[in-house]
Protein backbone atom coordinates (compact mmCIF):
# COMPACT_ATOMS: atom_id res chain seq x y z
CA UNK A 1 0.00 0.00 0.00
CA UNK A 2 1.23 3.48 -0.89
CA UNK A 3 2.22 5.69 2.03
CA UNK A 4 0.60 9.13 1.84
CA UNK A 5 2.56 12.26 2.78
CA UNK A 6 2.41 12.71 6.55
CA UNK A 7 1.35 16.37 6.28
CA UNK A 8 -2.07 15.48 4.84
CA UNK A 9 -5.22 15.40 6.96
CA UNK A 10 -6.74 11.88 7.25
CA UNK A 11 -9.44 12.35 4.60
CA UNK A 12 -6.92 13.54 2.02
CA UNK A 13 -4.32 10.96 3.02
CA UNK A 14 -6.83 8.17 2.39
CA UNK A 15 -7.78 9.66 -0.97
CA UNK A 16 -4.08 9.98 -1.90
CA UNK A 17 -3.49 6.28 -1.17
CA UNK A 18 -6.55 5.25 -3.15
CA UNK A 19 -5.58 7.44 -6.11
CA UNK A 20 -2.17 5.81 -6.16
CA UNK A 21 -3.09 2.18 -5.56
CA UNK A 22 -6.47 1.84 -7.30
CA UNK A 23 -5.78 4.10 -10.29
CA UNK A 24 -2.23 5.20 -11.15
CA UNK A 25 -0.33 2.06 -10.15
CA UNK A 26 -3.13 -0.20 -11.31
CA UNK A 27 -2.91 1.40 -14.77
CA UNK A 28 0.72 0.29 -15.22
CA UNK A 29 0.90 -2.69 -17.57
CA UNK A 30 4.36 -4.09 -18.38
CA UNK A 31 2.71 -6.74 -20.56
CA UNK A 32 2.31 -4.02 -23.21
CA UNK A 33 5.83 -2.70 -22.59
CA UNK A 34 7.85 -1.63 -19.59
CA UNK A 35 6.67 1.86 -18.73
CA UNK A 36 3.24 1.54 -20.33
CA UNK A 37 0.21 2.85 -18.43
CA UNK A 38 -3.38 3.19 -19.61
CA UNK A 39 -5.73 6.12 -19.09
CA UNK A 40 -8.12 3.92 -17.07
CA UNK A 41 -7.33 1.67 -14.14
CA UNK A 42 -9.60 -0.81 -15.93
CA UNK A 43 -8.67 -0.28 -19.61
CA UNK A 44 -11.58 -2.44 -20.78
CA UNK A 45 -13.90 0.43 -19.85
CA UNK A 46 -12.77 2.69 -22.66
CA UNK A 47 -9.98 4.21 -24.81
CA UNK A 48 -8.18 0.94 -25.47
CA UNK A 49 -5.78 -1.31 -23.59
CA UNK A 50 -2.59 -0.32 -25.45
CA UNK A 51 -3.21 3.33 -26.39
CA UNK A 52 -1.14 6.29 -25.24
CA UNK A 53 -2.32 9.90 -25.28
CA UNK A 54 0.72 12.23 -25.36
CA UNK A 55 -1.72 15.11 -25.74
CA UNK A 56 -2.61 15.26 -22.05
CA UNK A 57 -3.38 12.06 -20.14
CA UNK A 58 0.18 10.84 -20.56
CA UNK A 59 1.71 13.93 -18.98
CA UNK A 60 -0.70 13.99 -16.04
CA UNK A 61 -0.22 10.32 -15.16
CA UNK A 62 3.52 10.37 -15.82
CA UNK A 63 4.09 13.23 -13.39
CA UNK A 64 1.97 11.51 -10.75
CA UNK A 65 3.96 8.31 -11.22
CA UNK A 66 7.18 10.27 -10.73
CA UNK A 67 5.86 11.54 -7.40
CA UNK A 68 5.08 7.91 -6.55
CA UNK A 69 8.69 6.90 -7.17
CA UNK A 70 8.24 5.17 -10.54
CA UNK A 71 11.06 7.00 -12.30
CA UNK A 72 12.23 4.08 -14.45
CA UNK A 73 8.77 3.49 -15.90
CA UNK A 74 8.29 7.20 -16.61
CA UNK A 75 11.63 7.48 -18.40
CA UNK A 76 10.77 4.41 -20.47
CA UNK A 77 7.44 5.96 -21.38
CA UNK A 78 9.19 9.22 -22.31
CA UNK A 79 11.41 7.34 -24.76
CA UNK A 80 8.38 5.61 -26.24
CA UNK A 81 6.55 8.88 -26.87
CA UNK A 82 9.71 10.53 -28.21
CA UNK A 83 10.07 7.73 -30.77
CA UNK A 84 6.91 9.06 -32.48
CA UNK A 85 8.40 12.52 -33.11
CA UNK A 86 7.83 13.37 -36.76
CA UNK A 87 10.51 14.92 -38.97
CA UNK A 88 8.77 18.29 -38.90
CA UNK A 89 8.80 18.35 -35.08
CA UNK A 90 5.17 17.36 -34.46
CA UNK A 91 4.19 14.75 -31.88
CA UNK A 92 0.94 12.77 -32.09
CA UNK A 93 -1.85 13.54 -29.65
CA UNK A 94 -2.76 9.85 -29.65
CA UNK A 95 -0.89 6.61 -30.32
CA UNK A 96 -3.13 3.68 -31.28
CA UNK A 97 -0.94 0.70 -32.25
CA UNK A 98 -3.87 -1.60 -33.00
CA UNK A 99 -5.10 0.79 -35.73
CA UNK A 100 -1.73 1.63 -37.26
CA UNK A 101 -2.04 2.52 -40.92
CA UNK A 102 -5.84 2.80 -40.86
CA UNK A 103 -8.06 5.72 -41.81
CA UNK A 104 -11.49 6.06 -40.23
CA UNK A 105 -14.01 8.52 -41.62
CA UNK A 106 -15.96 10.57 -39.11
CA UNK A 107 -19.06 12.62 -39.91
CA UNK A 108 -20.98 15.58 -38.58
CA UNK A 109 -24.66 14.82 -37.89
CA UNK A 110 -26.00 17.83 -39.81
CA UNK A 111 -24.14 17.05 -43.04
CA UNK A 112 -23.20 14.08 -45.16
CA UNK A 113 -19.58 15.22 -45.30
CA UNK A 114 -17.00 12.83 -43.87
CA UNK A 115 -13.65 13.73 -42.35
CA UNK A 116 -10.63 11.42 -42.11
CA UNK A 117 -9.04 10.34 -38.85
CA UNK A 118 -5.67 9.09 -40.06
CA UNK A 119 -3.53 6.69 -38.06
CA UNK A 120 -0.02 6.84 -39.46
CA UNK A 121 1.93 3.68 -40.21
CA UNK A 122 3.47 3.87 -36.73
CA UNK A 123 0.05 4.24 -35.05
CA UNK A 124 0.44 7.94 -34.30
CA UNK A 125 -2.52 10.30 -34.78
CA UNK A 126 -1.03 13.65 -35.77
CA UNK A 127 -4.14 15.57 -36.82
CA UNK A 128 -7.66 15.67 -35.45
CA UNK A 129 -10.53 14.67 -37.72
CA UNK A 130 -12.58 17.66 -36.56
CA UNK A 131 -12.55 20.55 -39.06
CA UNK A 132 -10.02 23.09 -37.82
CA UNK A 133 -7.81 20.54 -36.04
CA UNK A 134 -8.33 21.26 -32.30
CA UNK A 135 -5.70 19.82 -29.93
CA UNK A 136 -3.07 20.73 -32.52
CA UNK A 137 -0.42 22.07 -30.11
CA UNK A 138 -1.34 19.93 -27.11
CA UNK A 139 1.15 17.09 -27.51
CA UNK A 140 4.13 19.38 -28.13
CA UNK A 141 3.29 21.54 -25.12
CA UNK A 142 2.86 18.44 -22.96
CA UNK A 143 6.26 17.11 -24.06
CA UNK A 144 7.95 20.34 -22.97
CA UNK A 145 6.09 20.24 -19.65
CA UNK A 146 7.21 16.66 -19.06
CA UNK A 147 10.82 17.52 -19.82
CA UNK A 148 10.58 20.24 -17.19
CA UNK A 149 8.92 17.89 -14.68
CA UNK A 150 11.50 15.13 -15.15
CA UNK A 151 14.46 17.49 -14.89
CA UNK A 152 13.10 19.29 -11.81
CA UNK A 153 12.60 15.98 -10.02
CA UNK A 154 15.78 14.20 -11.12
CA UNK A 155 18.22 17.12 -11.61
CA UNK A 156 19.90 14.81 -14.10
CA UNK A 157 21.86 17.16 -16.33
CA UNK A 158 23.17 14.33 -18.49
CA UNK A 159 19.60 13.24 -19.20
CA UNK A 160 18.55 16.77 -20.12
CA UNK A 161 21.55 17.25 -22.40
CA UNK A 162 20.65 14.07 -24.26
CA UNK A 163 17.08 15.32 -24.76
CA UNK A 164 17.97 18.77 -26.09
CA UNK A 165 17.89 17.91 -29.82
CA UNK A 166 14.37 16.46 -29.57
CA UNK A 167 13.22 19.19 -27.19
CA UNK A 168 14.44 21.93 -29.53
CA UNK A 169 12.79 20.23 -32.50
CA UNK A 170 9.47 20.03 -30.66
CA UNK A 171 9.71 23.65 -29.53
CA UNK A 172 10.69 24.96 -32.96
CA UNK A 173 7.52 23.39 -34.38
CA UNK A 174 5.48 25.07 -31.65
CA UNK A 175 7.00 28.48 -32.41
CA UNK A 176 5.88 28.13 -36.03
CA UNK A 177 2.26 27.96 -34.86
CA UNK A 178 2.43 31.49 -33.42
CA UNK A 179 1.36 34.31 -35.72
CA UNK A 180 3.37 37.54 -35.98
CA UNK A 181 0.65 39.17 -33.86
CA UNK A 182 1.14 36.60 -31.09
CA UNK A 183 -1.90 34.36 -31.61
CA UNK A 184 -1.43 30.61 -31.29
CA UNK A 185 -3.21 28.56 -33.94
CA UNK A 186 -5.00 25.30 -33.43
CA UNK A 187 -8.30 25.80 -31.63
CA UNK A 188 -9.10 24.02 -28.38
CA UNK A 189 -6.15 23.13 -26.20
CA UNK A 190 -7.79 20.20 -24.42
CA UNK A 191 -11.39 20.36 -25.64
CA UNK A 192 -12.94 19.15 -28.87
CA UNK A 193 -16.52 20.34 -28.42
CA UNK A 194 -16.54 23.24 -28.38
CA UNK A 195 -13.48 23.14 -30.67
CA UNK A 196 -12.78 26.81 -29.87
CA UNK A 197 -11.56 27.63 -33.36
CA UNK A 198 -9.22 29.25 -34.19
CA UNK A 199 -7.58 30.74 -31.08
CA UNK A 200 -8.40 29.26 -27.68
CA UNK A 201 -7.49 31.27 -24.58
CA UNK A 202 -6.20 28.22 -22.71
CA UNK A 203 -3.99 27.40 -25.70
CA UNK A 204 -2.47 30.87 -25.55
CA UNK A 205 -1.71 30.60 -21.83
CA UNK A 206 -0.25 27.10 -21.89
CA UNK A 207 1.86 27.76 -24.99
CA UNK A 208 3.41 30.88 -23.49
CA UNK A 209 4.18 28.99 -20.29
CA UNK A 210 5.71 26.05 -22.19
CA UNK A 211 7.91 28.35 -24.27
CA UNK A 212 9.28 29.90 -21.09
CA UNK A 213 10.04 26.39 -19.83
CA UNK A 214 11.78 25.60 -23.12
CA UNK A 215 13.90 28.74 -22.80
CA UNK A 216 15.06 27.64 -19.35
CA UNK A 217 15.72 24.04 -20.38
CA UNK A 218 17.51 24.75 -23.66
CA UNK A 219 19.08 28.11 -22.85
CA UNK A 220 17.57 29.57 -26.03
CA UNK A 221 16.08 32.88 -24.93
CA UNK A 222 14.41 33.37 -28.31
CA UNK A 223 11.69 31.03 -27.05
CA UNK A 224 11.06 33.40 -24.17
CA UNK A 225 10.68 36.28 -26.58
CA UNK A 226 7.92 34.39 -28.42
CA UNK A 227 6.24 33.73 -25.07
CA UNK A 228 6.33 37.46 -24.37
CA UNK A 229 4.68 38.14 -27.72
CA UNK A 230 1.88 35.70 -26.94
CA UNK A 231 1.41 37.25 -23.50
CA UNK A 232 1.21 40.79 -24.84
CA UNK A 233 -1.33 39.70 -27.44
CA UNK A 234 -3.41 37.86 -24.84
CA UNK A 235 -3.57 40.86 -22.52
CA UNK A 236 -5.03 42.94 -25.31
CA UNK A 237 -7.15 40.58 -27.41
CA UNK A 238 -8.37 38.18 -24.71
CA UNK A 239 -9.70 40.73 -22.22
CA UNK A 240 -13.43 41.46 -22.20
CA UNK A 241 -13.42 44.22 -19.59
CA UNK A 242 -14.08 42.13 -16.47
CA UNK A 243 -13.15 38.59 -17.55
CA UNK A 244 -11.19 36.79 -20.25
CA UNK A 245 -12.30 36.06 -23.77
CA UNK A 246 -12.77 32.32 -24.12
CA UNK A 247 -11.72 32.05 -27.77
CA UNK A 248 -11.51 34.05 -30.97
CA UNK A 249 -13.61 32.55 -33.76
CA UNK A 250 -12.70 33.20 -37.43
CA UNK A 251 -16.28 34.25 -38.24
CA UNK A 252 -17.88 35.32 -34.96
CA UNK A 253 -14.89 37.05 -33.41
CA UNK A 254 -14.16 37.17 -29.68
CA UNK A 255 -16.43 34.81 -27.70
CA UNK A 256 -16.90 35.72 -24.03
CA UNK A 257 -20.58 34.98 -23.44
CA UNK A 258 -20.44 31.84 -21.29
CA UNK A 259 -19.67 33.48 -17.98
CA UNK A 260 -16.32 32.87 -16.37
CA UNK A 261 -14.36 30.01 -17.93
CA UNK A 262 -11.24 27.91 -17.59
CA UNK A 263 -9.42 30.66 -19.50
CA UNK A 264 -9.78 32.91 -16.45
CA UNK A 265 -8.12 30.31 -14.22
CA UNK A 266 -5.40 29.73 -16.85
CA UNK A 267 -4.64 33.43 -17.19
CA UNK A 268 -3.90 33.69 -13.46
CA UNK A 269 -2.13 30.32 -13.17
CA UNK A 270 0.34 30.98 -15.98
CA UNK A 271 0.89 34.67 -15.26
CA UNK A 272 -0.57 35.62 -18.62
CA UNK A 273 -3.04 38.19 -17.24
CA UNK A 274 -1.80 41.58 -16.07
CA UNK A 275 -1.79 42.34 -12.32
CA UNK A 276 -4.67 44.73 -12.92
CA UNK A 277 -6.67 42.04 -14.71
CA UNK A 278 -5.97 39.59 -11.89
CA UNK A 279 -7.38 42.09 -9.38
CA UNK A 280 -10.62 42.09 -11.37
CA UNK A 281 -10.73 38.32 -11.90
CA UNK A 282 -9.80 36.92 -8.52
CA UNK A 283 -12.76 38.18 -6.46
CA UNK A 284 -15.10 36.65 -9.06
CA UNK A 285 -13.30 33.31 -9.13
CA UNK A 286 -12.33 32.66 -5.53
CA UNK A 287 -15.65 31.50 -4.10
CA UNK A 288 -17.59 30.89 -7.31
CA UNK A 289 -19.75 27.79 -6.80
CA UNK A 290 -20.85 27.73 -10.43
CA UNK A 291 -17.60 25.98 -11.36
CA UNK A 292 -18.65 22.99 -9.21
CA UNK A 293 -20.66 20.51 -11.28
CA UNK A 294 -22.48 17.75 -9.39
CA UNK A 295 -20.25 18.23 -6.39
CA UNK A 296 -16.86 18.23 -8.11
CA UNK A 297 -14.49 20.89 -9.50
CA UNK A 298 -13.88 22.23 -12.06
CA UNK A 299 -16.37 23.01 -14.80
CA UNK A 300 -15.35 24.56 -18.09
CA UNK A 301 -17.57 27.62 -17.51
CA UNK A 302 -20.06 29.08 -15.07
CA UNK A 303 -22.80 29.04 -17.72
CA UNK A 304 -22.37 25.75 -19.61
CA UNK A 305 -25.98 25.75 -20.75
CA UNK A 306 -25.38 28.85 -22.92
CA UNK A 307 -23.15 27.24 -25.57
CA UNK A 308 -24.86 27.47 -28.94
CA UNK A 309 -25.26 24.63 -31.42
CA UNK A 310 -22.94 26.25 -33.96
CA UNK A 311 -20.17 26.33 -31.35
CA UNK A 312 -20.42 22.55 -31.05
CA UNK A 313 -20.63 22.01 -34.80
CA UNK A 314 -23.93 20.33 -33.89
CA UNK A 315 -22.15 17.52 -32.07
CA UNK A 316 -22.62 16.54 -28.43
CA UNK A 317 -21.66 18.78 -25.50
CA UNK A 318 -19.50 16.40 -23.51
CA UNK A 319 -16.62 18.82 -22.97
CA UNK A 320 -18.94 21.35 -21.31
CA UNK A 321 -18.17 19.39 -18.16
CA UNK A 322 -16.07 19.31 -15.03
CA UNK A 323 -12.77 17.60 -15.83
CA UNK A 324 -9.55 16.98 -13.94
CA UNK A 325 -7.59 19.10 -16.41
CA UNK A 326 -9.66 22.17 -15.54
CA UNK A 327 -9.45 21.40 -11.82
CA UNK A 328 -5.64 21.43 -12.07
CA UNK A 329 -5.78 24.95 -13.53
CA UNK A 330 -8.01 26.09 -10.68
CA UNK A 331 -5.65 24.65 -8.07
CA UNK A 332 -2.67 26.22 -9.83
CA UNK A 333 -4.36 29.62 -9.90
CA UNK A 334 -5.31 29.34 -6.21
CA UNK A 335 -1.72 28.48 -5.38
CA UNK A 336 -0.47 31.53 -7.29
CA UNK A 337 -2.92 33.67 -5.29
CA UNK A 338 -1.87 32.15 -1.97
CA UNK A 339 -5.25 30.48 -1.42
CA UNK A 340 -4.04 27.29 0.28
CA UNK A 341 -7.39 26.65 1.94
CA UNK A 342 -9.11 26.88 -1.44
CA UNK A 343 -6.76 24.23 -2.83
CA UNK A 344 -7.40 21.97 0.18
CA UNK A 345 -11.17 22.36 -0.08
CA UNK A 346 -11.08 21.40 -3.76
CA UNK A 347 -9.09 18.29 -2.82
CA UNK A 348 -11.75 17.45 -0.21
CA UNK A 349 -14.49 17.79 -2.81
CA UNK A 350 -12.72 15.43 -5.20
CA UNK A 351 -12.01 13.00 -2.36
CA UNK A 352 -15.69 12.88 -1.35
CA UNK A 353 -16.82 12.12 -4.90
CA UNK A 354 -14.23 9.35 -5.19
CA UNK A 355 -15.17 7.83 -1.83
CA UNK A 356 -18.82 7.67 -2.89
CA UNK A 357 -17.78 5.74 -6.03
CA UNK A 358 -15.55 3.09 -4.42
CA UNK A 359 -12.54 5.37 -4.92
CA UNK A 360 -12.91 5.68 -8.67
CA UNK A 361 -13.59 8.77 -10.73
CA UNK A 362 -15.39 9.43 -14.00
CA UNK A 363 -13.84 11.05 -17.03
CA UNK A 364 -16.37 13.92 -16.94
CA UNK A 365 -19.04 15.34 -14.62
CA UNK A 366 -21.90 17.42 -15.99
CA UNK A 367 -23.62 20.47 -14.59
CA UNK A 368 -27.07 20.04 -13.11
CA UNK A 369 -28.14 22.93 -15.32
CA UNK A 370 -27.22 21.16 -18.55
CA UNK A 371 -28.15 17.70 -17.33
CA UNK A 372 -26.26 14.42 -17.11
CA UNK A 373 -25.55 13.68 -20.75
CA UNK A 374 -25.54 9.94 -20.28
CA UNK A 375 -22.44 8.74 -22.08
CA UNK A 376 -18.77 9.41 -21.45
CA UNK A 377 -19.38 8.14 -17.95
CA UNK A 378 -16.20 6.08 -18.21
CA UNK A 379 -15.31 5.00 -14.71
CA UNK A 380 -11.84 4.22 -13.32
CA UNK A 381 -10.47 7.14 -15.37
CA UNK A 382 -7.05 8.27 -14.14
CA UNK A 383 -7.26 12.03 -14.73
CA UNK A 384 -8.69 13.06 -11.36
CA UNK A 385 -6.41 10.65 -9.42
CA UNK A 386 -3.34 11.85 -11.32
CA UNK A 387 -4.17 15.48 -10.71
CA UNK A 388 -4.97 14.78 -7.06
CA UNK A 389 -1.39 13.58 -6.58
CA UNK A 390 0.05 16.42 -8.67
CA UNK A 391 -1.91 19.06 -6.77
CA UNK A 392 -0.91 17.64 -3.39
CA UNK A 393 2.79 17.72 -4.25
CA UNK A 394 2.90 20.95 -6.23
CA UNK A 395 0.42 23.19 -4.46
CA UNK A 396 0.06 21.78 -0.94
CA UNK A 397 3.52 20.46 -0.22
CA UNK A 398 5.33 22.88 -2.54
CA UNK A 399 7.27 20.28 -4.53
Amino acid sequence: MTTAPSQLEPELAEAYRQCADKSLLAALNPKIFFGYFSVCADPTQGHGSNTTFPGLDWGQSAEALLWLGRRDEVLASWEYVKSFLREDGLLPFAIIPSDAGKTIYMGLPQTEEKFPLVMAANGGVYSHWFPGNPLMVLANVTFIQMADVIFRQTRDQAWLTAQLPALSHVTDWLVKQVTPAGLVRGGGYYVERPPRLDHDGVTQCYTADALRMAARLTGDQAYGMVADRITACFRQKFWAGDHCVEYIHPKHGAISSHGLTDVDWAAIATGTATPEQVKVLWPQLRANRDFVYNGIPTGISTRPETYEDWEMMFLDRHDTAAMGRVWYLEAWARSVMGDREGVLESLRQVARVGRANNWYWRERYYSERSGDLGSYLINTYCEYPANFIRIVHRFVLGG
